[in-house]
Formats: structure tokens, sequence, C-alpha cells
């Protein structure tokens, strides 16, 4: 098989989804771009850059890359939790969890600016759980400068995974976007992830910590298996829990980048920010170890073989298929969708979901008889590479 699976291209509407999805990411690409340029570049010499770097040193030490609880352990008990409301929905339960994050700034200078910021410390974690204990729960997270409850519902499905294949279902809000966009923020997402190199690696600090706190407390209101999904930056973030946390049984990348750090380089090919910087000793391999601590490439994966599947769609142009195929080839050639349309514009994205329900039932979670009702074979699905 292909590094990116064999599949058919379809028929028109698929072919038209593909190329309406890459004219779209090509837009969204341009607005991007213009957002970021018009932020001036702090470093000024190769000797700041150094400095910089220098600065790196407690998230880049190879000890801690071969031990990355060191930094990225949740706490040994798990906080109080705050019910802020709770409604019957068809089936069971609607909630909206909050509590404390237990993250603290590593390095000093970024305990600083971190005190800034208002709407940080506090953890939003919206679940659907069922009356009855449900066979699996998924955890779920969204992509760059969304988050918004709604419309993470209709791209997720999430009503689909609750109720049909009677999952509890857990949403998490990822820190600088949404309901945690500090003020001083102009649109969610615009802080995290950004060309700040500590920034960017503390906030994924406080990502996986709060996530590995959030899959404790689950595990201690259903000790069924846990698994996690997102999109895009959610996609990443879970690729990286999933290397992190054996407590997950599965994880589902959905068009993730395999290297932040290599995206960041690619999108800034014919920007003048990048040139200055290359100007003064940034290279991509220094710009990949500044990020190490936080990509999925340091890392072997902690779940199962048969409980990876990974996700792409054939028109991405923000985040394109020679990304996930590394992902894809590092994680051993796991279970694979390509659907068509793009990174915005994800046309066939319930073929996605239909895989998720099939990979659940080879791992027995789902039983064949609910796979029958959803009119999906136990035996059909997308297939990866040998293991």
């Amino acid at each position: 098989m292909s590094a990116r699976g064999s599949r058919p291209r379809g028929g028109a509407g698929e072919r038209i989804a593909d190329w309406a999805g890459r004219h779209v990411d090509h837009g969204v690409r341009r607005l991007l771009r213009a957002l970021y340029s018009r932020r001036p570049l702090v470093l000024q010499t190769p000797e700041e850059l150094d400095r910089t770097y220098a600065m790196l040193d407690c998230y880049t030490d190879p000890a801690v890359l071969s031990a990355p609880d060191r930094l990225l352990a949740p706490p040994a008990a798990s906080p109080a939790t705050v019910v802020r409301w709770r409604r019957p929905t068809r089936g069971g339960v609607e909630s909206h969890i909050e509590f404390a994050s237990p993250y603290r700034p590593i390095h000093p200078l970024y305990a600083v600016e971190y005190r800034r910021y208002d709407r940080l410390d506090r953890v939003h974690l919206f679940s659907w759980q069922h009356t009855r204990p449900a066979p699996a729960s998924l955890i779920v997270t969204h992509g760059w400068g969304l988050g918004a409850k709604r419309l993470a519902e209709v791209e997720f499905g999430i009503p689909w995974f609750f109720r049909e294949l009677g999952l509890d279902v857990y949403y998490y809000v990822a820190p600088f976007h949404w309901l945690r966009k500090p003020s001083r923020a102009r649109f969610s997402g615009e802080l995290h992830p950004s060309s700040n190199l500590m920034r960017t690696n503390e906030s994924f600090v406080q990502t996986a910590i709060e996530l590995r706190t959030a899959i404790g407390l689950i595990a201690a209101h259903n000790p069924a298996p846990i698994g996690m999904m997102g999109s895009s930056l959610g996609g990443y973030t879970t690729a990286l829990v999933a290397s992190l946390d054996d407590r997950l049984a599965f994880a589902v990348p959905v068009l993730p980048m395999a290297s932040l750090a290599d995206l960041f380089w690619e999108h800034g090919e014919t920007d003048p920010i990048r040139a200055l910087a290359e100007s003064m000793g940034m290279t991509l391999d220094r710009f990949r170890d500044a990020w190490a601590l936080h990509s999925p490439m340091t890392y072997r994966p902690k779940v199962p073989w048969g409980g990876r599947l990974i996700v792409s769609a054939r028109g991405d142009r923000l985040v394109g298929e020679e990304h996930t195929d590394r992902l894809w080839e590092h994680w051993d050639r796991p279970h694979r969708v390509r659907f068509a349309g793009g990174h915005v514009l994800q046309v066939y994205r319930s073929a996605y979901r239909s895989e998720v329900a099939l990979m659940l039932g080879r791992l027995d979670m789902i039983s064949r008889a609910k796979l029958a009702q959803l009119g999906l074979s136990a035996g059909s699905g997308a297939r990866g590479g040998q293991r």
C-alpha cells in the first residue's frame, strides 16, 4: 500500500469536494499569513536568538524528552470539580464541568507572562453521559481558532457518537480558545500556538496535563475504555496524548500535522519574517528541537496498534497529506481513512465516523448487532499497512 493508503477517487461529487476544499484552504492560508505578518519579529540579532534557545533548555533537555512525565504528568490526586449546569438530554445527561487547572508554568519567565492572562486557570469540560454505564468514553478536542461547543457538536457529530454508538462523550476546550480566550487576545487561538517558542511549549504542557487529568476523572466515573479524537490542532494534541498516556485504548487524530514546527516552517516559505529569522541562524532542525517536547514524532505511541485510526482529507492544503503521512508511518501504518474535501470544507467527513464505529467493533467495544443497526459490516473498514 502507498504511504497514503489506497482508496478510489470517487465520483464527481467527491472530486468537486476535493477541488472546493483546496481552494477554500488556500484562501484561509492567505488570511492566516496576513493576520500574523502584521506582528513584528521580536528577535533582531543572532545573539538574541541564541539566548532564546538557551532559555528553552528546560523543555529540550534529552532527559526530559526520554521521560516526558517529568513535565507532562497529571497530578497525583484529581482536582475538585464544579458542575456549572446539568440538563437532561435524550439518552442521558449533558453537563458543563469545570475544575482548576493543575498546570503550573515551568519557566519562571513564562510564569510572569501567564499571570497576565485571565481565563486560563479554569478547565472547561462538557459531558454527555448515559444514565447506564457506557461501553466506552470518547474525549474530543477542537482545532486552532475554534472551540465553541455548538460548532464542535456539528463538526464531530457528537450526538451521533452519544446516541447511536452509545458512548459517553467529553469535549475539552484548549487554552487560549473560546471560553479560555484571554481578554487581551484579538480572537480565539491568537496566542496559541504561535511563533513564540516558550509560550507554545508551555501551552502544550498545560494542555497535556489537563487532558490527562480529565482521563482520570472520566475513568473514576466509568472504568470502561477511554479514547480520544481531535481535528487539526486537536488531532496533533490527540496524537501527543496517545504517545504519553497508556490509559487511552484508542486514538483518532483527524487532519493532524506530525510536526507543528514543520507546518509553521512550510507556511512561512515565502514570508519575509521567516527569511529574517533564517538570517539570524534559525533552521528547521533548530525549530524542531525547540518544539520536540510536544511533537508526537518524539515518542512511540502508547495506544495499541488496533486502536489507532488516522484521518486525512484529500484536498487539504492547510495540513497537507504529506504531514499526515509522516505520522501514519511513525505509528506503524495503522488503519486510515481519507475523505473527500479540505481542511476547512470537510464535505465527506461523515466517512471517518463510520470508520471509528468499525474500529470500536473490532475492539469489542461495540457489538455486531449495533454495527448492523447502523448499516455497517464488522469485517469492512479502512486498513493500514503491515504491523
